[in-house]
């Protein structure tokens, strides 16, 4: 932080308080201008998992509040060295838009939240970033395709020279609930329900809030739960005509 300058800290989200208080998660990329005062173990970039990124990301938040958020697991966003179902909750903020694969970040994410804890997503609008004003909004197609190619850190996004990763989707509302839908067809024995969305997020107040809730079902119970589910989605996606 410049010498003078008053730092920056934006507010705590009411609604992350509300639904995760008393609860152990992950945050993804924390920041220390931007916290969220939860039990979190924060993921993210060592310098050397990738220097380029780790000092760009660390020289923000030193310029906005002169400290840095510290890290306890160096971990890919999208590969998380933890084991299946062993956190309360997955939290992350104007995050998902830098990963070149958010669907196979979600399934990941999904992963190591247990059956009944929950996904917490902060993504930026439209227009909060200057770069992203001209961009064409992400389409559900593209993503699904670099899902199934399982593909990592393609070029495409808006990176430049001493800017990390950039954005490599630009986040709608239309997108985030797609994103939910496609999620709970293309996974057998794990649904999403979304239990809360905000269109101006609480914390900064320039992105989209969505929370969804994980379901994991096992058993045969499960497997009957899974089967009306998926038979119920395809309907509503394919409806009979009469």
């Amino acid at each position: 932080m410049s010498i003078g300058k008053s730092p920056v800290i934006f507010q705590e989200s009411k609604l992350a308080h509300q639904i995760l208080d008393g609860l152990e998660g992950l945050e993804i990329g924390p920041a220390a201008h931007n916290p969220f005062g939860l039990r979190t173990r924060n993921v993210g970039l060592s310098p050397e998992r990738d220097p380029v990124d780790h000092e760009f990301f660390k020289q923000s938040q030193l310029d906005n509040c002169g400290s840095v958020a510290p890290i306890h697991i160096s971990a890919d966003a999208a590969d998380i060295p933890l084991p299946d179902s062993s956190t309360d909750f997955v939290l992350h903020s104007h995050v998902w838009e830098h990963l070149t694969n958010p669907l196979v970040a979600l399934e990941e994410w999904v992963r190591v939240t247990r059956s009944g804890g929950y996904i917490f997503a902060i993504v930026p609008k439209r227009d909060a970033a200057p770069t992203d004003i001209g961009r064409p909004l992400t389409s559900l197609g593209p993503l699904v395709q670099n899902y199934n190619r399982k593909a990592r850190r393609e070029p495409g996004g808006t990176q430049t020279q001493g800017s990390g990763r950039g954005h490599y989707t630009v986040f709608s509302l239309g997108l985030l609930r797609e994103i939910g839908g496609w999620f709970n067809l293309a996974h057998f024995r794990a649904r999403l329900e979304e239990v809360a969305f905000q269109e101006t997020d609480d914390k900064v107040g320039n992105g989209h809030t969505i929370v969804w809730k994980v379901k994991k079902l096992r058993g045969s119970f499960g497997l009957a739960e899974a089967l009306f589910h998926r038979i119920k989605l395809l309907l509503a996606r394919d409806p009979i005509r009469r």
